[in-house]
């Protein structure tokens, strides 16, 4: 039986790279009849994993009479409660699992996938969430309110069942088990992992648990005192910052400790939980996330949708999504917890859709392309949602085949080792007592997927099969070729967790800059590098060695006022040591307890070799970001026709070049230029492919060049030097 490890962002089946080609079946919105059916025909489209959330609402039986607790895993109650025949039928298939069982699964059920008896609507003795304002937080399919994760009685019955839901994945996990992977939790607590920070933790059993984070941090109440120019008696009484809109968020300099302990808060509440579920499931296999994009929040087109009415969200906070998720989620610091995984409900990359509705129209600066980008490339991780046929829920135009193909091939370009075609069918069975809204709305589950309720297939599963097979069959190889990075992006949680706070000089008040880290920084900057042929990644300052910083050569840092005495340090010896460092902004005077600490500005202020600064912001001017990069010693690997954007990962010999027209109607003439190489290109509209070539040849590719929503099929060219290669349409190619 073959061995599975996980290690690098990948994984690994029987020490050779494992390229992860999924899809979601949630077995239970579909009858039992239907699995083996459907799973045979998701492993006939190259499928190799199937990926499910294991709902708790749907499983647990309550008696309201006599309050006993049990579980149907055997479909004794309803045929598509029974998870262990669900499992076996995809054990004798051959295919592998990802198991997803909470104990919030999303997914559109009612309260997320809790039960009733779960939830503070239902149950008194469970206190709820609480954003700042004091309100509840609801859940956003059927206003229930969801539980603080702190709260005793909530953390008993989540904990019961998991330990139930462990008991049936036993058989499946461990030498010569299917089950691969864990997630737990869904885009972190409660769909929470891009939302703002006064949206969550401001009830009693979340607060406790801040105070004693608090306690842990300063250890005495004195000490806190001093650091925040403050006079508590105890922690106990120590407010969480609150949201008031058009005043400054601190007079003093001390006064901002409050929105980075907050931050870190924030942070690590999510971490814990995810700790604390994990020890509880037991199951000793690689445990994913699936952290929701680096983008504004999409707001669906639910028929039920009373959430975002309920937590505020002043227009201007709006642009400051970036701050809110580099301050929560410390991914890179979190590495002794879970792995890295994404999903990327963003918008249509194709044609830079943020919304759910809006026609396509100008390009502009392709903003929901590079989030894709930027998502997956925050870390290597796998794509765990990839909307393949959500039409009605999201867009309209994901019906079309070429949207979920296009952005499936954006985020492997990104980094991603692995995507989740979610879902891989159409789902037509299920109660109201699990799911009340989304027949609302339509009702199928989703609208458009590659399989349909009675199994027939048409385009989008020719395209999902057209795509997988592609990677099932070269995808050992591709994981091992990696992008050349040109500059990695340093992020310092603590300047985020107060920027996330701050839209404007409007709330600032202090004679520095704002500190900022993705809004007017790294997203900027990184549009910059997709438009340039720079490849670029993301990590945490505070989780890098100076070694590893030395590993990525050339580290790209927008300073604030102050920065951790450590944190100076390691940013000089990197330099000493020979790293470069580009760095703008204003020079850190301080420390992280606004303490006087100039270690780093008295450094560069001495002009050594190997920084390059500038005082303003460079990182969202092209020209002086690209010549801080030339000045850096930057050398151009990739280079590319415009609206087009192509990504080359290496390996040896062999090359890996995505490519992404955005033109609209006709022929275009393209070419991308990558070590020596010139790949000639004619494409269509947002014809996008994979081109792997080894040496001087193409050996094999896949490319999308029927877009069916514009009813155009591209007759598409490629040739590098002597070959020659045309056909019209979508196809795919191996071992040329």
């Amino acid at each position: 039986m073959s061995s599975f490890a996980y290690r690098n962002g990948r994984y690994y089946r029987d020490g050779k790279p494992f390229y992860f080609v999924s899809a979601e079946y949630q077995y239970y919105r579909d009858k039992r009849a239907n699995w083996g059916p459907r799973l045979d025909q998701l492993k006939a489209g190259h499928c190799n994993v199937i990926s499910f959330y294991i709902p708790w609402r749907h499983h647990l039986q309550h008696d309201p009479r006599t309050g006993a607790i049990s579980y149907d895993f055997t479909g004794a109650t309803l045929d598509s409660r029974d998870l262990t025949t669900f499992l076996n039928l995809c054990r004798d298939r051959g295919l592998y699992m990802l198991a997803k069982p909470g104990p919030f699964v999303h997914s559109e059920l009612n309260i997320g996938g809790l039960p009733d008896l779960a939830s503070p609507s239902f149950n008194p003795e469970i206190e709820p969430v609480r954003l700042c304002n004091q309100q509840p937080l609801y859940w956003e399919h059927d206003h229930t309110q969801l539980p603080s994760p702190n709260d005793v009685v909530f953390d008993k019955l989540a904990s019961d069942w998991l330990r139930a839901v462990a008991q049936v994945l036993a058989p499946h996990v461990g030498e010569g088990g299917r089950v691969i992977g864990i997630q737990l939790l869904d885009e972190t607590l409660y769909c929470t992992s891009n939302d703002p920070p006064w949206n969550f933790g401001y009830d009693a059993p979340d607060m406790r648990h801040y105070h004693r984070l608090l306690k842990d941090k300063y250890r005495t109440i004195a000490n806190y005192n001093t650091l925040h120019g403050t006079a508590y008696p105890a922690f106990a009484f120590v407010p969480a910052p609150m949201l008031e809109p058009s005043r400054p968020v601190a007079a003093t300099r001390p006064e901002l400790l409050t929105y980075m302990d907050w931050g870190e808060f924030q942070w690590r509440i999510r971490r814990e939980f995810y700790a604390r579920y994990k020890k509880t499931l037991g199951v000793n296999l690689p445990h994913l996330t699936n952290f929701a994009g680096l983008t504004p929040p999409i707001v669906g087109n639910a028929p039920s949708d009373h959430e975002v009415a309920v937590k505020p969200l002043p227009p201007a906070y709006g642009k400051l999504y970036t701050e809110w998720w580099f301050a929560q989620n410390r991914v890179d610091q979190d590495l002794d917890v879970y792995e890295y995984g994404m999903i990327s409900w963003l918008g249509v990359a194709a044609y830079n859709i943020s919304d759910g509705s809006s026609e396509p129209g100008e390009l502009g600066d392709n903003d929901v392309f590079n989030r894709y980008l930027n998502t997956a490339r925050r870390r290597r991780g796998i794509n765990i949602e990839e909307n393949w046929g959500f039409a009605t829920l999201y867009h309209p135009l994901s019906k079309y085949p070429m949207i979920p193909f296009f952005q499936t091939l954006a985020s492997v370009a990104g980094g991603c080792t692995g995507y989740v075609i979610f879902t891989g069918l159409n789902h037509s069975y299920w109660l109201d007592d699990l799911d009340r809204s989304s027949r609302k709305q339509y009702r199928l589950y989703p609208s458009h997927a590659p399989i349909g309720e009675h199994g027939e297939t048409g385009e989008m599963y020719a395209a999902m099969s057209l795509i997988n097979e592609w990677f099932a069959r070269e995808g050992e190889g591709f994981l091992r070729a990696e992008l050349d990075f040109d500059v990695c992006f340093l992020i310092y949680p603590d300047y985020a967790s107060i920027s996330s706070w701050t839209p404007s000089a409007t709330e600032w008040a202090l004679p520095h800059a704002i500190p900022r880290v993705g809004a007017d920084v790294i997203e900027p900057a990184a549009r910059i590098c997709n438009g340039n042929g720079v490849n670029y990644e993301f990590a945490e300052l505070p989780a890098l060695s100076v070694d590893e910083l030395l590993a990525r050569k050339t580290v790209a840092f927008y300073s604030g006022f102050f920065l951790a005495k450590a944190e100076q340090r390691k940013l000089v010896e990197f330099v000493k040591r020979g790293g470069k460092l580009i760095i703008s902004g204003e020079l850190p005077a301080f420390d992280e307890k606004m303490k006087p600490c100039a270690v780093l500005a008295n450094f560069i202020r001495r002009k050594p070799d190997g920084v390059v600064y500038s005082a303003g912001n460079i990182f969202g001017d092209e020209g002086a970001f690209l010549d801080s990069l030339n000045k850096a010693g930057w050398q151009k690997r990739v280079s590319y026709s415009d609206l087009l954007r192509a990504f080359v990962y290496r390996h040896e010999d062999d090359f890996y070049v995505f490519f992404f027209n955005f033109d609209r109607a006709g022929a275009h003439d393209k070419f991308v230029e990558f070590y020596g190489r010139r790949l000639e290109l004619t494409v269509g509209s947002k014809t996008c492919g994979v081109v792997h070539v080894r040496g001087e040849r193409i050996v094999s590719y896949v490319v999308k060049g029927v877009n069916e929503f514009e009813q155009v099929t591209a007759d598409v060219r490629l040739k590098l030097g002597a070959q020659d290669i045309e056909f019209a349409g979508d196809k795919a190619e191996f071992d040329m």
